[in-house]
């Protein structure tokens, strides 16, 4: 997808409070006049620097800085997609984990409710979520990033805790990979695990 899809893309999905030569301003699509929360990218085309920014209630917090144009609107469109759209999500399946006896009934019903391939109990897969033992009966959930470093999610919770949490971000995961392959950003495995941490992470 060239950068002018990308733009169509963002202003399909998001609401573009402001786009000019050198920045973007994007909040969400059902927002009101003032929304809480935006998402900004500078664009400095002539030293190439594009920072990222969240926006809280006028507080500016700098997320991430590119030096590639093209890059830097995808990573505002992941980020956005993080920070301001509503996901649907299953209720059952988390209210099934919260009630669940042991670990053997919340594995079925994530089979149930989540594709496998998005999660993972206590083996170091990538690309998908995993929940690891902890120490004394606590869990971690986390995923691996570039050069298959361990990024944390949550720690030390207790079992069906954090088996919500492993349920949540397995969706997310999946709709990452299903916008991964909308944008068809490919070839780049370091620049799609930078997208990845700003999605899942924001």
């Amino acid at each position: 997808m060239d950068i002018k899809g990308l733009y169509h893309l963002i202003e399909t999905e998001f609401k573009v409070i402001k786009c000019e030569k050198d920045l973007i301003w994007v909040s969400p699509v059902n927002g009101e006049e003032y929304p809480e929360t935006i998402v900004k990218l500078t664009l400095n085309e002539v030293n190439n620097h594009y920072e990222l920014f969240e926006v809280v209630r006028g507080k500016e917090y700098k997320v991430d800085v590119f030096s590639d144009k093209y890059k830097s609107v995808i990573a505002l469109y992941f980020f956005s997609k993080s920070k301001l759209e509503v996901r649907k999500q299953n209720t059952n399946g988390r209210n099934e984990i919260e009630n669940a006896a042991s670990l053997k009934d919340i594995q079925k019903i994530l089979r149930t409710y989540s594709d496998e391939q998005y999660y993972s109990f206590f083996n170091l897969n990538p690309n998908r979520i995993i929940l690891e033992k902890s120490t004394k009966d606590r869990y971690n959930v986390l995923f691996l990033g570039k050069s298959d470093s361990k990024i944390y999610i949550a720690e030390s919770r207790n079992l069906n805790s954090a088996a919500i949490v492993l349920y949540n971000f397995s969706f997310k995961l999946s709709h990452f990979y299903d916008s991964i392959n909308k944008t068809e950003v490919k070839d780049d495995p370091d620049f799609i695990e930078t997208l990845k941490e700003l999605y899942l992470l924001g």
